[in-house]
């Protein structure tokens, strides 16, 4: 049974932040490429609940490279699969 998927307003968020930083700094190609690789990885999270890392903070919580900069955090729960955050590696402090 596939595990239903519930989308944070955090990761909504964060997620159009970097896509609209892209829109503005590179191009609408590089944008597009971002949220095609984002939608990527949510299927293999979908397929693949626990091929994320484990936090080291928190319990239940994994994350997977999205690009070399950005990470998704997610949580696996009974029956959903919780999308956190995309979180830009370069800022110091992990939120997970």
């Amino acid at each position: 049974m596939e595990k239903k998927i519930v989308v944070s307003k955090r990761f909504r968020k964060n997620t159009l932040k970097v896509y609209d930083y892209l829109m503005k700094e590179y191009s609408a190609k590089t944008a597009f490429n971002f949220l095609d690789k984002v939608q990527r990885r949510v299927e293999l999270i979908i397929q693949y609940p626990e091929i994320g890392k484990p936090s080291q903070k928190k319990a239940n919580i994994r994350s997977v490279t999205l690009q070399p900069y950005n990470r998704i955090y997610y949580r696996v729960n009974k029956n959903t699969i919780e999308l956190l955050c995309v979180f830009d590696m370069r800022r110091r402090k992990r939120p997970y």
